[in-house]
């Protein structure tokens, strides 16, 4: 049973993918502002909202470990988004996509309908999975606390299960792709307003904020095809240089059977051994800094799918206060979305910059690996040379083509990396922000003005 003792009646509310709502709650979690849709879903009244607890909403069948994973983040600073199921007043359900992100005074949540119930599915096996065990536990006489504790352990391993081993990953997969998808379905429509209108500027600037937006994620389109095409050639890349180094060891081995006759063939072939070990070596920080980029360009465009939604929700309620159903006060909520809006675009911000300079490192590291394996090339010609003079190319002459089988497949591996190397830095010059920064303050200072 929910806390309010109103039992769930089965009955599913559906509501349209431009239906976007939202409300704010101190850190408490106490509600202080709802809009109009959240009133209509809920079917409670304004005044039974405001000041009440926001798990009056809550559905007993959603996990208590998912509301633990939801303040631990919070509580850090961070944001959450996820599937939620609630229960209205009068016992229906309806299921929101939600987000929560920091306010300075609290958080705000906004949420809009399922619009992937391919992933909604599979994460509601889970909940109701990781549900049972906890009201096992109740029943057990666990604590209500360590009930969620236990909860959020079991449902992460579930959603590792499901390919997202931490709960940073579900959010990279679900923000982009619920709100992706809701706008093809329902763009979210600016009223119709004229110069000198009060809400005119407002509708204006967040325009503004949209399309600069959309700019920034075609760019992290960009990003996310070149991090994987990264690891790709990574993966590649690595395996050859450890079958050139498996090559050069078996040349070792054999060249040291002649040491009497030809020690400097003998001498050369092991100094390209530790030389192809070096390369090896040189490689192996480019695995942990591609996965950083890989993390980095997914928190990017999850960060951008926030900013998305926290500005569309601004602009649905524009359309509110333009059509008169807006509830409380309007020019407050206005003036808050905005700012909501601007601390989004900043966290992204952070998410850029940060991208830009891991790319700068991944293109330093291709640097260091180009060199190493040039560096060997020069090594095996110089070892070919010791062969002939050494007269020993009947005995030794075979084991070089297995080198150069590899070495050329290196050095073509290379190139590609260096064209990757390009992009990387093609990418951060064109991941620029100034443009959207401006524009989410123009979006305060016209809020502000109202």
């Amino acid at each position: 049973m929910a806390s309010t003792g109103i039992g769930p009646t089965g009955e599913r509310r559906h509501y349209a993918a431009d239906q976007i709502f939202f409300s704010t709650t101190d850190k408490r979690g106490v509600i202080v502002t709802v809009n109009s849709t959240f009133v209509a879903l809920s079917r409670y009244g304004k005044d039974q909202l405001v000041s009440a607890p926001h798990s009056v909403i809550r559905h007993p069948r959603m996990p208590s470990g998912l509301f633990h994973i939801m303040w631990e983040r919070l509580r850090a600073g961070k944001s959450m988004m996820g599937y939620i199921e609630n229960l209205a007043k009068d016992g229906a359900d309806y299921l929101t996509f939600s987000t929560v992100a920091p306010l300075s005074e609290g958080f705000i949540s906004v949420r809009s309908a399922v619009t992937r119930p391919d992933l909604w599915e599979p994460v509601s096996r889970a909940y109701a999975q990781t549900r049972t065990l906890e009201n096992q536990w109740r029943r057990d006489g666990v604590s209500k606390v360590d009930t969620a504790s236990w909860g959020a352990q079991d449902l992460a391993a579930r959603f590792a299960a499901l390919g997202f081993p931490t709960y940073d990953d579900v959010m990279r997969t679900l923000g982009p792709a619920e709100v992706d998808q809701r706008r093809r379905l329902a763009p979210v429509q600016p009223p119709h307003t004229m110069p000198g209108e009060m809400l005119h500027e407002v509708v204006r600037a967040i325009g503004a904020v949209d399309r600069e937006l959309d700019r920034l994620r075609a760019r992290y389109e960009d990003a996310t095809a070149l991090a994987a095409a990264l690891h790709t050639a990574h993966a590649e890349f690595t395996a050859t240089v450890t079958g050139l180094e498996s090559a050069a060891a078996a040349t070792a081995d054999a060249t040291a059977s002649v040491a009497s006759e030809a020690p400097a063939a003998a001498n050369t072939a092991q100094a390209a051994l530790r030389l192809a070990v070096s390369t090896r070596d040189d490689l192996s920080p480019l695995a942990p800094l591609l996965a950083d980029v890989r993390a980095t360009v997914l928190d990017l465009r999850a960060s951008l799918a926030l900013s998305v939604l926290h500005n569309d929700m601004a602009m649905a309620f524009a359309r509110e206060v333009a059509s008169g159903s807006s509830d409380g006060d309007p020019l407050a909520t206005v003036v808050l979305l905005g700012e909501t809006v601007s601390a989004s675009v900043r966290q992204g911000q952070e998410l850029i910059q940060r991208v830009r300079e891991e790319l700068g490192q991944v293109v330093t590291a291709i640097g260091a690996a180009r060199a190493a394996l040039q560096a060997f090339q020069r090594m095996l010609t110089n070892w070919r040379l010791v062969v002939v003079r050494s007269g020993v190319s009947h005995k030794l002459g075979a084991l070089v083509d297995p080198i150069d089988t590899r070495l050329s497949v290196g050095l073509t591996e290379m190139k590609d990396f260096d064209d990757l190397a390009r992009r990387c830095v093609t990418l951060g010059l064109t991941l620029e922000s100034e443009t959207l920064l401006d524009a989410a303050d123009r979006l305060v200072i016209a809020a502000r003005r109202l």
